[in-house]
């Protein structure tokens, strides 16, 4: 399978004290830094592959490409970032939000407590396309709408649309060597001679089309459910006229 298990923060430690002894220290940080939302603290959440040249799962934050990325999570509000990143929350907001009816905004992000999320971890399909450097909780995208003097009047978790297609791709993932593989072929970012040679390009070419169908008589009721219990992969929301 192309991924595994959560990351745990000892694990991340682990892998730090091992290629330290070879290569020197990577990311792996023991310092405690704040919430940007909530001002609580920030721990180790998942290690990211380093964004090399070819295909790989993860936000696209790290300006150094040839290094391991560490995601951090706030334990209170849930939001995710990239260790170290400084965080503008009046740029993220603008990020996130467009003009909506009566001067308020509307937004459509991926939902990090959402159950796909949870499957999926590292290998979450829409795990790098929040259109900011945040990953967002319901309970962190209100702080930030609220920072921001817009707080949110509507949220809901659609049922259909991208986020079955995130579901589906997330599960998928699971299976083949490639992460994010229709998706990345799809767009031009993935060929033959691109990725982890021909014979994992052909063999997740098999698997998508074959698996696709099948799979998807899993994901489409999983995201469904995920979505009735509020814990569907996308968030959209609504805020009131700005203050």
């Amino acid at each position: 399978m192309a991924h595994g298990s959560p990351t745990s923060l000892q694990r991340l430690t682990d892998q730090a004290e091992s290629r330290a002894a070879q290569t020197g220290p990577i990311a792996v940080h023991d310092e405690v830094n704040p919430c940007p939302l909530c001002g609580d603290p920030l721990y180790a959440w998942i290690a990211l592959p380093a964004a090399g040249g070819e295909a790989s799962v993860g936000m696209p934050l790290s300006a150094l490409p040839d290094e391991e990325r560490i995601l951090d999570r706030c334990e209170s509000c849930g939001v995710a970032i990239e260790h170290g990143r400084k965080i503008d929350l009046l740029a993220e907001w603008e990020a996130v939000c467009r003009a909506g009816d009566g001067g308020g905004r509307e937004i459509a992000v991926p939902n990090r407590a959402s159950l796909q999320a949870a499957i999926g971890v590292e290998g979450w399909a829409a795990i790098g396309l929040s259109p900011g450097s945040l990953l967002f909780t319901p309970d962190s995208l209100r702080r930030l709408a609220a920072l921001n003097g817009q707080p949110i009047e509507q949220m809901r978790w659609p049922r259909w649309g991208r986020t079955q297609g995130w579901m589906l791709q997330t599960l998928l993932n699971g299976l083949t060597f490639h992460p994010n593989f229709a998706r990345e072929v799809q767009a031009g970012r993935l060929r033959r001679g691109s990725g982890r040679g021909a014979f994992r390009f052909y063999a997740d070419a098999v698997v998508t089309i074959l698996g696709a169908p099948l799979i998807a008589l899993v994901s489409f009721p999983l995201e469904l459910l995920g979505a009735i219990f509020k814990r569907g992969g996308e968030i959209t929301a609504r805020t009131s006229k700005a203050t």
